[in-house]
């Protein structure tokens, strides 16, 4: 599955104008404010989920955020694979909604597996596991693929074509 991709910036929509030729579906939404240490942006993700499946994008790596955003829209959230074990534990007793955002700690894959977690998201390596995998860089047939919306590519160097 081909998931399109806007960015918060500021607030706003950067691709906001592509985004309107984009009727309905599944969303992923990075959340550039977030994850630049500023605060969640619920009413943005409220405006969307009315109209999208959201997939925020925001590497959350507390309890109370991840809670707190799915209450406020979001069907699925990446967290950072920086997350504390414990911590991990609770989110994923809390919800099942959860992306597990890798770069390269794959320690942290396995925890998240053996802990009930089943959705990684890694544009650098690849896992054999009974996962659902989604990525934007790599070539993996059986990856659910992340593309920017437009030409806006926000710094994160996507291979695919862009949608209309």
């Amino acid at each position: 599955m081909i998931i399109p991709s806007v960015t918060l910036r500021k607030r706003k929509i950067v691709e906001a104008e592509a985004l309107e030729r984009y009727e309905s579906g599944p969303l992923w939404l990075v959340d550039e404010d977030y994850k630049n240490g500023k605060e969640l942006n619920f009413k943005r993700y409220d405006d969307l989920s009315g109209l999208y499946e959201l997939y925020l994008d925001a590497e959350i790596s507390q309890v109370d955020d991840i809670a707190d955003s799915i209450t406020g829209g979001a069907a699925m959230v990446t967290i950072s694979e920086n997350i504390d074990k414990e911590k991990l534990k609770r989110a994923l007793f809390y919800t099942d909604s959860l992306i597990l955002y890798v770069r390269n700690n794959s320690e942290i894959v396995d925890f998240f597996t053996a802990n009930g977690g089943s959705r990684i998201y890694s544009d650098t390596q690849l896992f054999n596991e009974n996962i659902m995998e989604y990525t934007s860089k790599l070539v993996c047939e059986r990856c659910n693929v992340v593309v920017p919306i437009g030409g806006f590519d926000g710094r994160r160097n996507k291979e695919a074509p862009a949608l209309p």
